[in-house]
């Protein structure tokens, strides 16, 4: 390879940036808890099961949404309600988003957070 190709390529690695995911961290209002349920965002790089999933704010989610470089979901996650019944609730909406993102429920081990009874 000469060197005016390798200067070439070079410059145009510059160009690709990685996107970075700010992660957020949902904050339920008194009108969440009204309503009984929140709806939460996750993503993950789509070539890598193992890689590390993240919670983004719904804008983000829209943004990444028809990405093929990333897998991302919503869910309803119940925060109301019977302990048992929330359980029941929240592992089912994880089980809806398995085929996505395959270790969600890793990820998600408490099926009462921001639990209100």
């Amino acid at each position: 390879m000469n060197i005016d190709r390798y200067k070439e390529i070079k410059s145009l690695a510059n160009e690709f940036k990685q996107t970075k995911i700010a992660t957020h961290i949902p904050s339920p209002t008194s009108k969440d808890y009204t309503i009984g349920y929140i709806k939460r965002y996750f993503i993950q790089k789509a070539n890598d099961v193992n890689s590390p999933i993240s919670e983004i704010k719904q804008s983000a989610y829209s943004s990444f949404n028809g990405n093929p470089f990333y897998r991302v979901v919503s869910m309803d996650w119940r925060i109301v309600g019977e302990p048992v019944d929330v359980k029941a609730s929240n592992s089912a909406s994880i089980r809806i988003n398995y085929k996505i993102i395959p270790k969600l429920q890793l990820y998600l081990p408490n099926l009462l957070q921001f639990h209100k009874k």
